[in-house]
């Protein structure tokens, strides 16, 4: 009977599990409502921005760079994530094979991510969520000297708070492997089919 892919995984640490990867996902996802959240305000029936508010807006904010920095945050902990995968025991060969899948998983998350894919979503969801009025308000604010500083130390203040968090991740994500593995080991377990041999005649 073939080997399952968490027990192939565990044999081979240049194998990163499934679970894993969608950490890698999960985490990308988690920054990027951080990003999305950060700016946030309560919204209020009023007059409906345009879209040249709405660009306005993400020009002021520079929501382009943003994202980079966020992408270029995501690579980091990537490889930092990879580098743990890694035992005393690995290969360089296998180092190789890790790095290279860490780096189509980046390859992948930046082209789902790019500007040109994920500008539409911002501009939808601000014209949606605030009014004219508010939009004017933050273009004010993040155009003076209080808001540019602010949005120059935002990054830096996600970092800091996705390293805080990440004993806390790191814990859950272990557990909850572990569980997955448990629970692929005991299907494989009961789906061995038992051949039984007629009895002597």
């Amino acid at each position: 009977m073939p080997p399952s892919t968490s027990a192939r995984a565990a044999a081979d640490p240049a194998v990163p599990t499934r679970f894993q990867m969608t950490a890698l996902r999960t985490r990308a996802a988690a920054l990027l409502l951080i990003v999305a959240g950060a700016f946030a305000a309560p919204a209020a029936l009023a007059t409906e921005p345009s879209d040249a508010q709405v660009d306005r807006l993400i020009e002021t904010m520079d929501m382009p760079r943003m994202l980079g920095n966020l992408l270029a945050q995501m690579d980091a902990m990537n490889l930092q994530m990879g580098e743990r995968f890694m035992g005393e025991g690995t290969t360089p060969e296998q180092r190789e094979r890790i790095r290279q899948t860490i780096a189509r998983q980046q390859a992948g998350t930046r082209n789902a991510m790019s500007w040109e894919k994920i500008g539409p979503i911002y501009r939808n969801v601000y014209r949606k969520l605030f009014t004219a009025e508010e939009i004017d308000a933050m273009i004010a604010f993040y155009g003076s000297p209080a808001g540019r500083s602010i949005l120059q130390k935002m990054p830096k203040a996600m970092e800091l708070a996705m390293e805080d968090m990440q004993p806390i991740m790191e814990t859950l994500i272990a557990d909850l492997q572990k569980e997955l593995e448990k629970q692929a080991l005991d299907s494989d377990e009961g789906s061995t089919v038992q051949i039984i041999e007629p009895p002597p005649r």
